[in-house]
């Protein structure tokens, strides 16, 4: 995955849209895709073939047969683009084993909150099954956890951790960058990891019942990774090379189309006030800790993103606490 590859949604090799625009004049019979790429209708007309000539049913409908068929075919060529963005989040957000893309990460960052709504959905079943086998509301609060880190390979943990260290060392900016890459966790990254997964399980406990747990997880998933392009697009990187780098900057409109489909999961879940109580305080905790990212570090890094993940989520869930 680079960062070199173009924003449009390349077509897989085996689907039709991706043959040549000349190859629809060498068929000796064409057959009519279910769902053609635009490019399909552009190669047509470059060859001077109408579209009545490769589909003899629509020929009596003349030129508005052709605009017909384009117009068909443009909705599902969105959808495979949603769907590509939605495995390419998933694929990097957790760990099933979902099908690879060669999409650079932040060119799906709209899929962001919808993969994190996803998460926090699995996170409420956890939650709600170890209700089931008869635990109590802490140990579901911990099942809950537990779960959803194993989910996602603990990979928003691993940030938070590396961020926390940095923030203990003492040096120059080479040298917290370098105990940000160092795999071995620090007292202060230890100690961030116990606090912030006490404060997620107190508050869910505290919630206790099903519906705001589900509720809280949702939003609080949503949230934390539908604010992280707004961080990917508004710093600098802090490296030259790393995670960060290979995912890219995401286009200005995805950017504020992920932040609001973030608030938008919160306000499903936890009506208006409670989703602008949350939004805000998401948008707040983003903005502080990519501010000292930038200072200490020059700007951010894939663990700053998992820092600033894992803070927005304990802030939403606590939140919820406090509102619902």
């Amino acid at each position: 995955m680079t960062t070199s590859e173009p924003a449009s949604d390349p077509a897989p090799a085996s689907d039709p849209a991706s043959t040549p625009a000349g190859n629809a004049a060498d068929a000796p019979e064409p057959v009519p895709s279910a769902a053609p790429a635009a490019s399909e209708s552009a190669g047509e007309a470059s060859t001077g073939a109408p579209a009545s000539a490769t589909h003899p049913a629509s020929g009596a409908a003349g030129g508005g047969s052709s605009e017909k068929h384009h117009s068909d075919e443009i909705p599902s060529f969105r959808l495979y683009g949603i769907w590509r963005d939605f495995l390419t989040g998933l694929g990097f957000f957790t760990r099933l084993p979902v099908p690879a893309t060669d999409q650079p990460l932040a060119e799906a960052a709209l899929a962001f909150p919808v993969v994190g709504a996803f998460i926090g959905l699995c996170a409420a079943t956890f939650y709600v099954l170890g209700l089931w086998i008869g635990f109590s509301a802490l140990m579901s609060a911990i099942l809950a956890v537990a779960g959803t880190a194993l989910l996602t390979g603990a990979l928003h943990d691993d940030g938070l951790a590396d961020f926390a260290d940095m923030l203990g060392v003492r040096g120059d900016r080479l040298r917290k960058l370098a105990v940000m890459r160092n795999s071995t966790i620090g007292s202060y990254g230890t100690l961030a990891l116990v606090f912030i997964n006490l404060l997620k399980v107190a508050a869910l406990a505290d919630l206790a019942l099903p519906g705001q747990v589900f509720g809280a997880l949702v939003a609080a998933h949503a949230l934390s990774r539908g604010v992280l392009p707004f961080i990917m697009r508004s710093y600098p990187l802090a490296r030259s090379n790393g995670l960060a780098v290979h995912a890219g900057k995401p286009p200005v409109r995805t950017t504020y189309a992920a932040l609001a489909l973030g608030a938008l999961f919160a306000g499903l879940v936890g009506g208006p006030g409670v989703a602008i109580v949350a939004s805000v305080a998401a948008f707040v905790v983003a903005f502080l800790v990519a501010h000292i990212a930038h200072r200490q570090l020059g700007g951010y890094t894939g663990d700053v993103l998992g820092a600033a993940e894992q803070l927005i989520e304990v802030t939403v869930i606590l939140n919820f606490v406090s509102l619902v």
